[in-house]
């Protein structure tokens, strides 16, 4: 069995932000969301649109195994979110912000 080592970001609304997790080579990526969900105790907050998404790849295909990225190896971290969930704010938004300082 080959492993990978993932380090995964999740989303602001789950309990933790980052996991690093070994994780069979050979399952697909849809296999894989829902072993790392089990693993790390988040089943409940599944929604079933979970992916995995590296920044420089994208959307990772939810049919191809994790062995078929070479790229997973390289990345400093991987994120585990919904793709239909709204974008996270950015913490410098100037938009958002409620005070002027003059």
């Amino acid at each position: 069995m080959a492993a990978l080592v993932l380090r995964i970001k999740f989303p602001p609304t789950y309990p933790l932000i980052y996991k690093t997790l070994r994780v069979d080579a050979n399952l697909t990526v849809k296999e894989a969301v829902l072993y790392i969900a089990e693993t790390v105790n988040v089943t409940s907050l599944l929604k079933g649109e979970e992916g995995l998404y590296d920044e420089n790849e994208g959307w990772l295909p939810v049919d191809t195994p994790l062995a078929d990225f070479e790229q997973l190896q390289d990345a400093e971290y991987i994120e585990f979110k919904d793709p239909t969930a709204e974008p996270e704010k950015k913490e410098n938004d100037d938009n958002n912000s409620c005070c002027i300082i003059l």
